[in-house]
């Protein structure tokens, strides 16, 4: 076998490309029919400082540029995770992990208004195990790298285990933050599978990180649900046909159903369109917190703009979440009527956070099959995160680099 590391795509792929038999599933390439591997993904190491300045999340822009011409992508999605585990460093992860606080910070400001509370208290923790790994690996003595490295593992099993709790409790709640743990939970799971792979324990991280993508994988489909509402028909709403259409909304249900096409997803929805139009109440009704209350997707804009936003939307919030506002029966159709354009205008920032989500669970899982090829082939794990392009393609600007393996 030969490994092929090139800068873009390698030529002997382009046919898959353009005839459609490739997808991109997380940071691998695959055949849509077989499933088979042809190609690693990983981000370039010369443009990875630049795509973190750019944003604190690492964008698929670097794919969907590259590929989604040719491949169906959810187009224009984020992921807190990088497309390889081997480019998931630790400092790199304590970045990420800063911008999800933060982002809660801003949240609760906002949900104390409705006297909502989330949890921020095991934050400091989880930093302080990125900190202990941080430093086992610096060290030069084996023994006390892997018993170092071994009291991260713990501590980050401590964190999967709250964050568990944590994503469980504000998934049931429909919150807006439950995918702030969710995003939480995936650092967790994959910064013990780099403990696990630094110290070259290859099997234990594939385990990890499987067993991580299994319980991850109800927990994204139960929220990515909560997102769709009781009626998904809201999201082909005539007001959003130039951000949100049926190809996207096709792209999330062949996420939770592999088998559907959009015909089906159109069908499925045929009933809903007319329920809506009649009766857009109770759909308004239904909807949870993560719809009403919308998320700050641009950190310039201003926390009081937002508050007033929300504030609209508590008088028809059901429940003790009304109570809480004091709003009456006579008031709320109003409102409701009132917020009706609003509450779509959050639809499009929802399909947003669906792909978001959809895209972290699959780079998640892929990363199995990564730590797999790299035992596969009898590498150490520091051999295959050395893997570079040829010097003479240095001068490529090239986001991502591909990994491909030739049999002679």
């Amino acid at each position: 076998m030969n490994l092929d590391v090139t800068l873009g795509i390698p030529e002997r792929l382009l046919p898959g490309f353009l005839d459609g038999s490739y997808e991109r599933i997380g940071g691998v390439v695959r055949e849509k029919g077989s499933k088979k591997v042809v190609a690693w993904l990983r981000e370039n190491a010369k443009n990875q400082a630049a795509l973190s300045d750019s944003s604190v999340f690492s964008s698929a822009n670097a794919v969907t540029s590259n590929v989604s011409n040719v491949v169906n992508n959810l187009s224009n999605v984020a992921s807190i995770l990088n497309l390889a585990v081997t480019t998931m460093g630790f400092a790199l992860v304590l970045k990420r992990l800063g911008f999800i606080e933060q982002q809660l910070e801003q949240a609760q400001e906002v949900l104390q208004i409705i006297d909502y509370k989330i949890d921020l208290s095991f934050y400091a923790n989880f930093r302080a195990a990125l900190d202990l790994a941080c430093n086992a690996f610096s060290m030069s003595n084996p023994e006390s790298r892997k018993m170092s490295a071994m009291q991260a593992i713990n501590r980050f099993l401590e964190a999967e285990h709250h964050y568990t709790k944590l994503a469980d409790k504000e998934i049931g709640n429909g919150s807006q933050v439950a995918d702030e743990y969710l995003a939480t939970l995936c650092l967790a799971y994959v910064t013990e599978a780099r403990c696990y792979l630094e110290i070259e324990e290859l099997d234990t991280a594939r385990r990890r990180l499987q067993e991580g993508a299994t319980a991850l994988r109800s927990r994204f489909e139960k929220h990515v649900n909560t997102l769709l509402t009781s009626n998904p028909a809201a999201y082909l709403h005539p007001s959003l046909k130039e951000q949100v259409g049926l190809k996207h909304l096709t792209e999330i249900y062949q996420w939770l159903n592999p088998g559907v096409n959009e015909n089906d997803v159109f069908d499925m929805q045929r009933e809903n369109l007319f329920i809506l139009a009649q009766q857009p109440e109770e759909w308004i009704n239904s909807l949870p917190q993560a719809i009403r209350i919308p998320k700050i997707v641009n950190q310039t804009k201003g926390l009081n703009e937002l508050a007033k936003q929300s504030k609209k939307f508590i008088g028809s919030l059901p429940g003790k979440i009304s109570k809480i506002s004091g709003s009456n029966t006579g008031s709320q159709e109003s409102l409701i009527q009132s917020s009706e354009m609003e509450i779509y205008n959050n639809l499009p920032v929802a399909m947003e956070l669906m792909g978001s989500m959809v895209e972290n669970y699959n780079r998640l899982a892929m990363y199995e099959s990564e730590v797999e090829t790299i035992h596969r082939l009898g590498m150490s794990f520091q051999e295959w995160q050395q893997l570079a392009p040829p010097s003479s393609s240095q001068e490529n600007d090239s986001e991502l680099i591909y990994i491909t393996v030739s049999e002679e």
